[in-house]
């Protein structure tokens, strides 16, 4: 139920735009940068409310959140318990009713004036914050006159590393609450919801893949817990890891930028195939696939970022980046990894992404196997590897064609007739323009 207002009720105010000033009262506003702060503030709305008006109905779900500017408002819980809320006390600082579905009925007491901003502006800006305030505060300084720059430039960068010299990008707190309360068996749909909606990017973006062709139901569905439930804890779990992993794919330097981007789209292809090529392999989880496609060249992250703090390693042709990240991805990323403390299976997909002979097992297919088959396939189409032997030629290869009766052929027909699924599943992890 969207609205439940009177036209003739609340109204915009006289100065219809709250200032920054009014903004830096509130959380997660405040803990805004100074550029976001200024874009928010064309962002919003200013309404007042009279006195007894209601502001929200409980069960309700809306894009929008509202912060109490002035006045007071009284909020009333399904068992009929109520509480005043004044301005500018620390009951304030936060929105008035976050959670959806709406857990309160909300009035003003006697006339209040709210800050309304809707939900995916306060998400995108917050995260463009955050990712902007790291990106801005690591600096490595090098000796770019080496001789031996490369040779220099990857030694360097695994002590750094080590050493902690430099910062390796970190999964947002939120993705890890996220897991740790999915991986506890008592946990339950409402409570997953409300950690997802501690982020609202995260929020928003679950939402909408809930609603997108790869989970569609028979009707669009507007909150967080209504997602949980149709898309399943498990592949909430997958999804809000992808979409953290997303998130860090951002630099200073416009070159990296690029590079980002350009990866960011194999990556997802390489899911897309991958999600495809799983639903073929017993025990092989295809959302896990889909993961496993982004996570596979990961190494690709910490690498860039590395670069992009040095100042003046990309003026001219001082190194070859993709030497660069070709010697470094590998390694850093089963690295990365293991500090977030994720699977070993997803470790193990990041510490041998194009490893065209990898074997450990000669009888089980395991989700490496799937994600160096998908990468080879989408080599097939998009020529992006130099190294990439054809599929017969792929360990991986050999063992699902030995298991399925799959000739290169036939692979590659199943990977063609199942085109529609995968633009599917691109659109799903597509990175923000």
């Amino acid at each position: 139920m969207f609205s439940f207002r009177k036209k003739s009720d609340s109204v915009p105010q006289a100065s219809t735009k709250a200032t920054i000033l009014d903004l830096k009262k509130f959380k997660p506003l405040r803990d805004m940068g100074k550029k976001q702060l200024v874009l928010l503030e064309a962002k919003n709305q200013l309404r007042k409310y009279k006195d007894g008006e209601r502001i929200l109905e409980r069960g309700s779900s809306n894009n929008i959140e509202y912060f109490l500017l002035s006045g007071s408002i009284r909020k009333v819980a399904k068992d009929g318990k109520e509480k005043i809320i004044k301005a500018n006390t620390p009951d304030a600082i936060n929105p008035i009713s976050h959670l959806q579905p709406r857990q309160f009925d909300v009035y003003a007491n006697p006339e209040c004036t709210l800050i309304e901003i809707a939900w995916d502006v306060i998400a995108k800006f917050f995260t463009q914050s955050k990712i902007q305030e790291r990106v801005e505060n690591q600096v490595i300084y090098v000796d770019l006159t080496s001789p031996t720059l490369m040779k220099d430039l990857i030694h360097r960068f695994a002590n750094d590393v080590k050493r902690g010299k430099f910062i390796l990008p970190s999964m947002p707190e939120v993705a890890h609450k996220i897991a740790q309360l999915i991986d506890d068996p008592g946990s339950t749909s409402s409570q997953v919801a409300r950690t997802v909606s501690m982020d609202p990017s995260m929020a928003v973006k679950l939402v909408s893949t809930a609603n997108s062709p790869l989970f569609r139901g028979a009707r669009d569905i507007t909150s967080c817990e209504e997602a949980v439930t149709r898309i399943g804890f498990k592949t909430t779990k997958q999804l809000i890891q992808l979409f953290a992993l997303r998130e860090l794919y951002t630099a200073k330097n416009k070159e990296i930028k690029k590079r980002f981007r350009a990866h960011w789209g194999i990556s997802r292809r390489v899911s897309a195939i991958a999600f495809v090529l799983a639903k073929c392999v017993k025990g092989v989880d295809e959302n896990e696939a889909l993961l496993g496609g982004i996570v596979q060249n990961i190494g690709v992250l910490p690498a860039l970022v590395y670069l992009d703090s040095i100042p003046g390693i990309l003026d001219g042709s001082l190194i070859d980046i993709d030497e660069f990240i070709n010697k470094t991805k590998n390694v850093m990323g089963a690295y990365m990894l293991r500090e977030w403390k994720w699977p070993r299976e997803l470790i193990e997909i990041a510490a041998h992404a194009e490893d065209w002979n990898y074997q450990p097992d000669v009888e089980r297919i395991n989700m490496t196997d799937v994600l160096i088959i998908a990468e080879a396939h989408l080599n097939i189409i998009q020529k992006f590897l130099v190294n990439c032997p054809p599929l017969p030629n792929i360990s991986s290869f050999n063992k699902l064609a030995h298991k399925l009766q799959l000739t290169p052929d036939k692979s590659i027909e199943i990977i063609s007739a199942a085109r529609n699924e995968i633009s599917a599943v691109e659109s799903t992890i597509s990175m923000p323009a």
